[in-house]
Parts: structure tokens; sequence; C-alpha cells
């Protein structure tokens, strides 16, 4: 019988692990704990289903489970799988890829709203009893630039063009897809920031993007342009972003990820008032999960009938 470890974030939710064991009750789905010790399953186990192990936690694991031939990760990357072990063995990898991408997309949306509907300044003047209605900008006729036109980058560009936003894109392969007005390819960077209203960064953190945007970068940005990170935060150089939003090169910035995480109490970023920070929960969502449970379950049956599994990796070098 083949077995496939549960991580504890699947494992711990009755429905999650029982619609698994209804779907394919010829598998041993065994769950895990959040660390060692680990059930004696893991000896046998074939497969494992990813979710919120810590990279120490996933190599002592993978210590233990040596027949592991086939792991998959709920996460939109796989930056957090990247362990010697998993490189060392050559274990295939694969990701749910559309699990995140609903949720994520209206974050953006509603942050994009939130600037141009000057909602902070609202709420600000509601908290003094102060009747002061702004002058509310629009993001109709607006210029969206995504950096990272993947399956996240594609359901804002959706989003955006039923707003009535021209929507430009980068992409390693720049081909055209539905959302987008215009695809190109990741040197025509300097091209989106200079036309962009609004920025956002949905790519992954490859040695290519980390730090892709520094001073110079927000400097070819419009002065009332708008940034948006819901990817990784290594992509900014924050003391960069930090100087930009001081001297108003930028209009404001949200910032979802950050290169230390949980943010410390005493990072200058809390400081800014044009920065809007979000603590890494923009894919937050009840649905999240069971999508994920349902893409699995599709690769899980081509594992089974020795079919290759979907959205494995496809640049290891990368990491994406």
């Amino acid at each position: 019988m083949l077995t496939v470890l549960v991580s504890p974030i699947y494992a711990e939710d009755p429905s999650l692990i029982g619609t698994l064991r209804s779907r394919f009750p010829e598998v041993d789905f065994v769950g895990i704990g959040r660390e060692a010790p680990f059930p004696p399953a893991v000896h046998q186990a074939q497969v494992l289903l990813y979710g919120g192990l810590t990279k120490p936690v996933l190599s002592a694991l993978l210590n233990q489970a040596p027949k592991i031939d086939w792991i998959h990760t709920g996460t939109a990357g796989f930056d957090w799988l990247m362990v010697p072990e998993v490189e060392a063995r050559s274990i295939p990898i694969s990701r749910t890829l559309h699990a995140m991408d609903t949720p994520i997309a209206e974050f953006v949306m509603a942050t994009m709203l939130a600037h141009f509907k000057n909602l902070a300044r609202l709420l600000d003047a509601q908290q003094r009893r102060a009747w002061e209605p702004p002058m509310h900008g629009e993001l109709f006729g607006k210029t969206l630039g995504i950096v990272g036109a993947g399956s996240i980058g594609a359901r804002i560009a959706g989003y955006a063009q039923a707003f009535g936003m021209r929507v430009l894109g980068t992409k390693r392969s720049p081909e055209p897809q539905p959302g987008f007005d215009a695809i190109h390819s990741p040197g025509a960077l300097p091209m989106l920031l200079e036309a962009s209203d609004v920025v956002v960064l949905a790519c992954p953190l490859t040695p290519e993007t980390r730090h892709m945007m520094g001073y110079a970068e927000f400097q070819q940005m419009k002065r009332n342009s708008y940034l948006i990170n819901i990817a990784r935060g290594a992509l900014i150089v924050e003391a960069d972003l930090i100087r930009a939003l001081n001297e108003g090169l930028i209009a404001g910035a949200c910032l979802d990820v950050f290169e230390l995480e949980p943010l410390p109490a005493d990072s200058p970023l809390w400081n800014i008032p044009s920065l809007f920070i979000s603590p890494h929960c923009s894919y937050r969502s009840p649905q999240v999960r069971a999508r994920v449970i349902d893409e699995f379950s599709e690769n899980l049956k081509r594992y089974l009938s020795g079919k290759p599994v979907k959205n494995t990796m496809r640049h290891v070098a990368l990491g994406y």
C-alpha cells in the first residue's frame, strides 16, 4: 500500500484528510506533527504533501524517510522546499498552481482601490470626526504593470482589465496571454516601471530577481505611482524603498512580504505613513486548503497511474 505523509496544516483538519481518504481508499494517509518525533510510517512513505514545516523539520523528516520520491507543496513557490536533502536526492517536487490565485488577486485589487479611494484618509477623518471629502482617483484608464505574468499575475490581470485598466506584464517567456495588453521579457522592466501607475511584484525569488527593485528602479517609476509586493520580500532593497518613500519618489507602497519575517518591531518600515504593511496574509482564505487538496488529488491520480505529475519545477537552477 502506498503511504502518503500529510503535513499538519492538512492532517489536523479532519475534513481535508478525510477527503483524501475517501477519494483514495487504497492509499494510507499518515498525518505528521510540526516537529519530531515522527510516526514509524515515515520510513516506508513514498509521497509527502507539504505545508507549514520549517526547513530544519523538513530536513529531519526526509532523513527518516529514505523512500520519498515525490513531494507536492501547497505553497505558491518552491523555495520553502529547497533543503539539501531534496537537492541531493533529486526528489521531484510539484506545487499547487491555482489555490492562491483568487485571494491574492482580490487582495491586490482591494489594495489598489484603498489607495485610489483614499480609505486611510477617510478612516483618519472619521476618527477625528472631521468632514473632509477628498478627491478620489480611478482605476479606469490607469496602467498596471505586473512583474511576473504567472498564474497569480494572470488572475490579477483579468480582474484589473475588468476595471478598465491597461495591463502590462513581464515574463521569462513573453508570449501573449489573456488579461494582458502586452507581455515583455524581463529586460523590459525599465519600460514597465516608467509606464505604470501601479506596479505589482508577482515573480519568484531567484538569483536574477533578488533585490531587483532598488533606488534606481524607484527613480524610474512615476512620482504618483504605487507599488505592491505580494511575492517575496527580497525582491526589494528595503532601505532603498524607505528612502524612495521618504523622498516622495513614489506615492506609496503595500508590502505583504518582507526579507525578514515576522517584521521586527524596530524595523523603520513601520514608521512610514505612505507604506501599508500586511503580515504575509494576502493568500489567506478558508478555501485555499481545500483547493490544495483538489489539485494534489489530481496529481496523485497521475502518480498512481504512472503518469508524470503536473506543475513541477521548470528551472531547477532558478528554484521555480
